[in-house]
């Protein structure tokens, strides 16, 4: 799996990633529960990465802007536009790099105050 979010990786701004992920988001309709999980995944590694005051791990922030980069890449392995499927890999990617990186995920959660009132 590292090595398919490789090919996805690239030098970018955190605004432009922003942009990229927001814009990706709001063409995405939540129809099937995984779909479901991929948004709300997608919103929290963003919000990581995005965080000024939390010290990530250099290796979390780089796994973490390419599973996004892979997530806004619509030509991927599954083309996102294959209806049901179309995003399953997008969730196994993003899923991947979450489960490798929970403790540092886990301390983001712990270090940041009202964390939830703020996810969405």
């Amino acid at each position: 799996m590292d090595a398919k979010l490789s090919k996805y990786c690239k030098d970018v701004g955190a605004l432009e990633l922003k942009r990229l992920v927001e814009e990706k988001l709001s063409k995405i309709s939540p129809t099937m529960e995984y779909v479901r999980n991929l948004i709300l995944d997608v919103k929290l590694l963003l919000r990581i990465l995005l965080d000024d005051e939390f010290e990530l791990k250099e290796e979390a922030r780089r796994d973490f802007t390419c599973a996004l980069l892979y997530f806004v890449e619509t030509k991927d392995s599954i083309p996102d536009k294959i209806p049901l499927i179309g995003l399953w890999d997008d969730y196994k990617v993003v899923r991947f790099v979450k489960e490798k990186h929970k403790e540092e995920i886990k301390r983001y959660f712990e270090s940041t105050p009202h964390f939830m009132a703020n996810y969405f």
